[in-house]
């Protein structure tokens, strides 16, 4: 029998890149809304504790990204960490069930393709405090703001769009 968390592993990323690929084949143009933008400032809000929904959602945010930027918008991000997601930015093998270790470290890949693209990435310390993780425990690849919710409210303040992943 086919274990659901392994056979999503499996099936997820593979309908990902099938329906990405579909889309390819067609010729879709980017919203009106993209018309004149030459900038954008967007603060990714992730908090959502299950491996394959935040892989999904790290795919997504890449794609995103990448799709403003072939539109010639020059973009500047945060991704920001919270919640549940917080135990999958932890360095080493705790914090997450043996079973979600091939999705740590997949989130992991992403962080460094996320850091070597200049993207800032923030762990929210009270999600830290209250999921039980030492603010020591994190990857080198994120700052540790005191209040993720203060932060937030900032980047909002200096003209970043929130982006809500759950």
């Amino acid at each position: 029998m086919i274990r659901p968390k392994l056979f999503s592993f499996f099936w997820l990323p593979l309908f990902l890149i099938f329906s990405w690929t579909i889309a390819q084949g067609e010729e879709y143009k980017q919203s009106p809304a993209l018309s004149g933008l030459t900038t954008a400032r967007v603060y990714f809000d992730l908090n959502i504790g299950i491996p394959e929904k935040l892989l999904v959602r790290l795919t997504l945010i890449d794609k995103t990204l990448s799709q403003l930027q072939a539109a010639g918008v020059k973009t500047e991000a945060v991704i920001a960490f919270r919640g549940k997601a917080s135990k999958f930015v932890t360095q080493g093998d705790w914090y997450v069930e043996k079973d979600e270790l091939a999705a740590k470290t997949a989130v992991h890949n992403w962080l460094q393709k996320f850091a070597r693209q200049g993207i800032a990435m923030e762990q929210c310390l009270i999600a830290a405090e209250l999921n039980g993780i030492s603010a020591k425990d994190f990857r080198p690849e994120l700052t540790i703001t005191q209040n993720g919710y203060i932060s937030m409210l900032a980047h909002q303040q200096k003209g970043f769009t929130q982006i809500p992943m759950d």
